[in-house]
């Protein structure tokens, strides 16, 4: 496995920890709303996900594993 695909699934695993720690789940009468302790840490994670998934997908185009 190439070591930059590697790094890009460390970030994105980070940004998913992130979000698992940071959600808070309300009981409603009949639904249950998700909702997130700190916002900015919510918006940190995101972006994590995001860049850890376009560094994945660019690694394996620039590998020829999308042909």
């Amino acid at each position: 496995m190439d070591i930059i695909i590697l790094i890009g699934v460390f970030i994105f695993m980070l940004g998913i920890l992130i979000t698992v720690f940071n959600t808070k789940i309300r009981y409603g009468f009949i639904f249950t709303h998700y909702e997130y302790r700190n916002r900015s840490m919510h918006w940190l994670s995101v972006i994590l996900i995001i860049l850890g998934l376009i560094i994945i997908t660019i690694k394996a185009y620039l590998n020829g594993q999308f042909n």
